[in-house]
């Protein structure tokens, strides 16, 4: 019998295959990670501007007597122009209405898509901020790659 001696071309190909396969799963895997990660960072951004829009309410009360927070809705769309000024002396409603206005710049530079809503109910404050979010079409019915509104929800008593 000869002894064998080296490695065929087939076992060479087997080995390069094996290698492949393993390399794409841990692309696969790191993707889906750099996906989590920027998911867990636009939730964070949410609660921080729903917070940061809270303290300014707090600070304002003049302002949400006036209901210059009341239905108020911000999105891009809505924050187009220059903000009020406020640089000098500012009456309760101005100062709401830049409030909104940076919160509007906050969301919709921060989060995909993003949107805030203010609705009140006497002293019950719910803010609410909206974006777009990807995922990767596990459990979710929908093709991979696709977006799905998140939102943060804040009740407040002020």
């Amino acid at each position: 019998m000869k002894k064998q001696a080296g490695a065929t071309m087939i076992e060479i190909l087997v080995t390069i295959l094996v290698l492949a396969v393993g390399l794409l799963g841990l692309s696969a895997t790191q993707v889906m990670s750099l996906k989590n990660g920027n998911n867990a960072h636009h939730r964070y951004m949410a609660a921080l501007a729903a917070h940061e829009m809270a303290e300014r309410m707090r600070a304002n009360p003049d302002g949400i007597e006036l209901g210059g927070y009341d239905n108020a809705k911000v999105s891009a769309e809505t924050v187009t122009g220059t903000a009020p000024d406020c640089s000098q002396t500012c009456a309760a409603g101005s100062l709401a209405a830049l409030d909104l206005y940076d919160w509007g710049q906050v969301i919709s530079t921060n989060l995909p898509g993003g949107e805030g809503e203010i609705s009140r109910a006497g002293r019950v404050v719910t803010l609410t901020v909206s974006w777009n979010e990807q995922h990767t079409g596990e459990n979710r019915g929908t093709a991979a790659g696709g977006t799905d509104e998140s939102s943060f929800v804040m009740v407040v008593e002020l």
